[in-house]
C-alpha cells in the first residue's frame, strides 16, 4: 500500500512539473516577443528593365544586363503585337483582343484595364495624361491614362495598323484606307490626309518625322516622303515589293526594309538610294541606328548589322525562325524577338549573344527598356523612339 502510494506520489510530481515548464516556456516566449520590431516589408528599390510581350499572351520584364526575369503578367489570352508602353512608372500593354492594360511597372500587377472595341494591333504612345491607339474597326482613340474617359475618337475607312507619331500638335498614323491622316492630337480634328492613289494598297508601316518631312511605306512598294506641315508628297521611291518595315530618319538618310529582301538607305533631300542590301528574304522588321550602324532582322532568320555609311555588313547572328520584331539598343547591347521564341541581347559592337530568354511563344512585338527616368526608350516601329 506504501507502494503504491509513493508511486502515485511520483506520478502527480511528474505531471505537476511538466505543468511547470510549459508555463515557463510560454512566459520565456512571451517575454522574448516583445524584444522583436514589427516586421515591415523592405521598401521598393526600382532597377532597369526590359519588357517584351508575345503571342502566347504573356508580357515579360526582364534585367536588360543579364536576362533574368523579374516578373510575367498573364494578359487573359489575348496575343501581344503592339509595343508596350512606358509612362512613369505605369506600363500599358494592349491585345489582339482589344483590352488594354495598366500594370505597375516595376512589379507587373495590374491597376487596371480597359475593353476597346477593336484588335489592336498598332503599338501605343502618349503624352501627358493622354494615350493613342489605333484598332482594326478603323478608329482611332485618345484614352485618358486613368483608362476611365475616351476623350475622342477619329475614324477612317479601314483597319489601323500603323502606329501613330506625335509632331508637335499632330498626331499622324496611315491607315489600310491606302491614307495617310493628321489630326489635332487634343481634339480628333483632321488637319490633313494624303491618299496614295488607286494604284495604293495600305498603309501597314509607322510613320516617322524628321525637321519637316514625314517618311512612311506603302503596300504599293514605295517609300513617301510628305510635308508636315499639309501632306502633300515631296517624293517617292518605288522598291520591289510592298513596305511594311516602318522607316528610320536618320541624318540626311532614311532606312527601310522591303518585301522584295531588301534593305534601302535613301537619300532625305534627293529620294534617290545611297547604298542598297539584299539578304536572303522580306525585311518587315524596322531598322534601327546606334552608333553608325544600322540594326535589322529578315525573315531569312538572320539579325543584321549594316554600316551607316556604305552599307557593308559588319555582322549578322543566325537564329531558327524568322525576324519580324524590331530591334532596340540600350548601353551597348541591341535587343530584338524571333519566331524561335527567343529574346536575344547582343553586344553592338561585336554581334556576341550576351544572353538569350525563352517566352515560349512567338514574339511579333519589340522590346521597351525602362531606364528609371520616367522615359521609355522604344524601337523605331513604336512611333515614339
Amino acid at each position: 500500500m506504501q507502494y503504491r502510494f509513493q508511486a502515485l506520489n511520483f506520478i502527480m510530481f511528474q505531471h505537476l512539473t511538466k505543468i511547470i515548464i510549459a508555463c515557463l516556456v510560454i512566459i520565456s516566449v512571451a517575454s522574448c516577443g516583445k524584444k522583436f520590431s514589427d516586421d515591415t516589408p523592405l521598401p521598393f528599390v526600382p532597377s532597369p528593365s526590359l519588357f517584351i510581350g508575345s503571342q502566347n499572351g504573356f508580357v515579360y520584364a526582364l534585367n536588360p544586363v543579364t536576362g533574368a526575369k523579374k516578373w510575367e503578367f498573364y494578359a487573359g489570352g489575348g496575343n501581344i503585337h503592339a509595343t508596350p508602353y512606358l509612362m512613369g512608372d505605369k506600363l500599358f500593354v494592349a491585345t489582339d483582343n482589344g483590352i488594354l492594360y495598366k500594370l505597375d511597372a516595376g512589379r507587373g500587377t495590374e491597376l487596371k484595364r480597359k475593353y476597346i472595341n477593336g484588335q489592336i494591333l498598332s503599338s501605343l504612345i502618349g503624352e501627358g495624361d493622354m494615350l493613342y491607339v489605333g484598332t482594326g474597326n478603323d478608329t482611332l482613340y485618345a484614352i485618358n491614362t486613368d483608362l476611365e474617359t475616351i476623350k475622342w475618337k477619329f475614324r477612317t475607312m479601314s483597319r489601323i495598323y500603323s502606329s501613330p507619331t506625335i509632331a508637335d500638335e499632330k498626331l499622324i498614323f496611315g491607315s489600310f484606307d491606302n491614307r495617310v491622316y493628321a489630326i489635332n492630337k487634343n481634339d480628333g480634328t483632321l488637319i490633313w490626309s494624303f491618299n496614295a492613289g488607286s494604284a495604293g494598297g495600305n498603309f501597314y508601316s509607322s510613320p516617322t518625322v524628321n525637321g519637316n518631312f514625314v517618311y512612311i511605306g506603302n503596300a504599293d512598294g514605295k517609300l513617301y516622303s510628305l510635308y508636315l506641315s499639309n501632306g502633300t508628297k515631296r517624293w517617292d521611291y518605288q522598291t520591289g515589293d510592298q513596305v511594311q518595315s516602318s522607316p528610320l530618319a536618320y541624318g540626311a538618310n532614311v532606312i527601310v526594309g522591303s518585301y522584295d529582301n531588301k534593305l534601302y538607305c535613301i537619300d532625305t533631300a534627293s529620294g534617290q538610294p545611297r547604298w542598297v542590301k539584299q539578304i536572303g528574304d522580306r525585311i518587315i522588321s524596322s531598322p534601327y541606328a546606334y552608333n553608325q550602324v544600322i540594326y535589322v532582322g529578315g525573315y531569312d532568320y538572320n539579325f543584321y548589322a549594316f554600316n551607316i555609311i556604305d552599307g557593308t555588313m559588319k555582322w549578322k547572328i543566325a537564329t531558327n525562325a524568322l525576324i519580324k520584331s524590331s530591334p532596340l539598343a540600350y548601353r551597348d547591347k541591341i535587343y530584338f524577338g524571333s519566331f524561335d521564341q527567343f529574346l536575344y541581347a547582343a553586344d553592338t559592337a561585336s554581334g556576341d549573344v550576351k544572353w538569350k530568354y525563352k517566352v515560349n511563344g512567338l514574339i511579333e512585338t519589340s522590346p521597351v527598356v525602362d531606364d528609371n527616368s520616367g522615359i521609355g526608350h522604344y524601337p523605331t516601329i513604336s512611333g515614339a523612339h
